[in-house]
């Protein structure tokens, strides 16, 4: 029976606790003169909502514009390559190959 007893005792749950890699000084203090403009304290808790809250915010924007701004750059830069390999190159290498087979 004591061996049955280990396996039906349930672990506890491990907590969680978020800790940041970077600290921004610069946020830090424009959220607390923001808090006391307000009138009223940030807890850690919305701090930490708040700070989370913007870095998904700026990472969205920021994605969806490098992607479609540089893409008819692309584009444009294919499609001048091509012109140029077909006026230039192409002719330049069919009369090379006519010449040499007459």
């Amino acid at each position: 029976m004591g061996l049955f007893s280990a396996f039906s005792k349930q672990r506890q749950p491990r907590g969680f606790s978020l800790q940041h890699r970077y600290y921004d000084e610069k946020k830090a203090k424009m959220e607390s003169l923001r808090a006391e403009r307000e009138g009223r304290p940030l807890s850690s808790s919305e701090s930490r909502r708040e700070h989370l809250r913007e870095a998904w915010a700026s990472k969205r924007t920021t994605s969806a514009k490098t992607g479609a701004s540089r893409s008819p750059l692309v584009w444009i830069i294919i499609a001048f390559a091509l012109a140029y390999l077909v006026f230039k190159v192409l002719p330049a290498a069919l009369a090379f190959n006519l010449g040499a087979t007459s």
